[in-house]
């Protein structure tokens, strides 16, 4: 066979017979040939690597992106490095500038802290950037999402209509991204519930801001938007300062279902009843909603779906398929009832 034959045969980029592709597959395995990935790279210039940069890679939600990604990236003969965050502007940042050094072919960007110009080196080096998560339109970055901020409206209009009026809202750090979407969405629905009142009004000690309680008799509360971390202990120590405060809310929506579960935690350890005493509501609809009790009320967001639709448009721009300097794909959310709301 010619070395061409051969290329197609492992790449899969070309129709080979299935005859010829038979015997060449039959030659791989008696010699125990394995594809010499360095020399691949010099010769193709490049490195056949994807960067994946992510906050939290114990969350569930991040394994199944990856799991998305690789169901496309994969096939396409490209492996993935990852790296952590932990959500913070400087480890995103040198996130970045590990993935420029290792020359990673592109960069899928699941962002929460990160600025515009934090990206321009990476755009600089000619790498493609999708990102995952935030609005921010910037030449030179795709970005794929989950409707974010009308999940989150969604969700606070469904407790306003199953009767509850003193809505919570555990959320995760300031910053341009889904937190910032979710907290938006969330105060558009009590605004539209409370007659178009919807400017948040001042907060108070204990890092809360203040939001609009809407539905019949609606009035303004401060305090009722929290912000801690998107785990599982940010989640529980958010519901505390809630459930804490003089006039508790009756439900608590959470940014993420990590957190929920931690607010599940607190209303247990205090004798409460979920839903009876306060309802609590997630985001993502990881598959531990559906394992703890009570079974986690939640808007999907399918992270495994975005994970392909994010891969899906970092092939087209590594192939030229795409002319535009920049888009936007949202991915919808989907309300899943169970028992906690």
């Amino acid at each position: 066979m010619s070395a061409t034959t051969v290329s197609h045969t492992l790449n899969g980029r070309r129709p080979v017979a299935e005859q010829t592709r038979r015997r060449v597959l039959a030659a791989i395995e008696e010699l125990g040939y394995r594809p010499n990935v360095l020399a691949r790279g010099l010769r193709t210039s490049r490195s056949q690597t994807i960067g994946l940069v992510i906050p939290d890679i114990t969350n569930p939600f991040y394994p199944a992106l990856a799991r998305g990604l690789q169901d496309v990236l994969g096939p396409a003969g490209y492996d993935q490095i990852i790296g952590n965050t932990d959500g913070e502007r400087r480890l995103e940042r040198a996130a970045l500038e590990q993935m420029i050094a290792r020359q990673v072919d592109g960069l899928v960007f699941a962002v929460f802290n990160t600025h515009a110009e934090d990206l321009l080196p990476v755009i600089d080096a000619g790498i493609p950037v999708v990102r995952l998560g935030g609005r921010l339109v910037q030449r030179g970055v795709d970005v794929v999402h989950s409707d974010d901020e009308g999940g989150a409206r969604e969700a606070t209009r469904y407790l306003l209509e199953r009767g509850y009026r003193r809505i919570g809202f555990v959320c995760g750090p300031a910053g341009e991204g889904p937190a910032a979407e979710r907290v938006a969405g969330y105060r558009t629905a009590l605004a539209d519930a409370g007659g178009g009142e919807g400017a948040p009004v001042a907060g108070h000690a204990g890092g809360c801001d203040g939001a609009v309680v809407g539905g019949a008799g609606a009035e303004v509360r401060p305090g009722l938007v929290v912000r801690t971390h998107f785990s599982r202990q940010g989640g529980a120590e958010g519901a505390a300062r809630l459930l804490d405060l003089p006039e508790p809310p009756d439900a608590l929506l959470c940014a993420n279902d990590v957190m929920a579960i931690g607010a599940l935690d607190v209303a247990l350890e205090r004798g409460l009843r979920v839903p009876g005493d306060v309802a609590i509501m997630g985001f993502d609809d990881i598959e531990a909603a559906s394992m703890v009790t009570p079974r986690l009320t939640t808007m999907a967001n399918p992270a495994r779906e975005i994970g392909r639709a994010g891969a899906r448009r970092l092939l087209d721009r590594l192939e030229g398929r795409v002319a535009e300097p920049s888009s936007e794909m949202v991915i919808p959310s989907r309300l899943v009832r169970r028992e906690s709301a």
